[in-house]
């Protein structure tokens, strides 16, 4: 049995960093789709990805997300209001990470909600990729700072609209929910994804 645990070891490693590797490179070939043909493009680099590579990718896309935010709090806030010390760090990747795991939580009430197709790999996937604009308004914070508010503001508008663009097309597209219903649903995804963030920062504001 040593030999055994000895020798199967190994190939642990390869296997993750295989499965890393593929993911990174679904999701890059997501981008450059996504990023000339944003709100259409949701829909066909899921249909060329499937669920399972296609929530590989949106995970990789809420971690891009995720890393651009908090570097670009740290770049944009003053030295005196960073959270300070390794405590402060993590929380503010638990703050990071929050978005995309309420909007995929939204995702997934609202799919069933409406009777939607998909699973969960669908949900994780659009969280994803709706995230992306602003992941650009990040890395607009990251480049720009705080002395350019104007323009990282006209960033986070453009932002919005694609964002809110990109989820009807999902529902639709994807979900195959009617356009009438996608009308409803759009604002009422965002509204529960909200509320899903406003229930995870207060429970972590009264665990501190």
């Amino acid at each position: 049995m040593f030999i055994f645990a000895t020798t199967s070891a190994p190939n642990a490693g390869p296997g993750a960093g295989a499965k890393i590797s593929a993911a990174s490179q679904d999701a890059w070939a997501a981008v450059k789709t996504l990023a000339t043909n944003p709100v259409p493009g949701v829909a066909t680099t899921f249909d060329r990805l499937g669920a399972v590579r296609g929530l590989s990718a949106g995970i990789f896309f809420g971690a891009a997300f995720a890393l651009a935010l908090l570097i670009g709090v740290y770049r944009y806030l003053p030295e005196f209001a960073r959270p300070q010390g390794v405590g402060g760090f993590l929380k503010m990747i638990l703050v990071a990470v929050v978005p995309y795991v309420s909007l995929t939580g939204a995702s997934i009430a609202i799919r069933m909600m409406f009777r939607g197709q998909g699973s969960f790999g669908t949900d994780g996937y659009v969280a994803g990729a709706a995230l992306l604009p602003f992941t650009v308004v990040a890395v607009a914070m990251i480049l720009l700072g705080s002395g350019n508010v104007e323009v990282i503001s006209i960033v986070a508008l453009f932002a919005v609209c694609i964002t809110i663009l990109m989820l009807y097309s999902a529902l639709t597209r994807i979900n195959k929910i009617s356009e009438r219903a996608a009308t409803l649903a759009v604002p009422l995804m965002v509204m529960v994804s909200a509320w899903l963030s406003k229930v995870i920062y207060a429970a972590m504001l009264r665990g501190m």
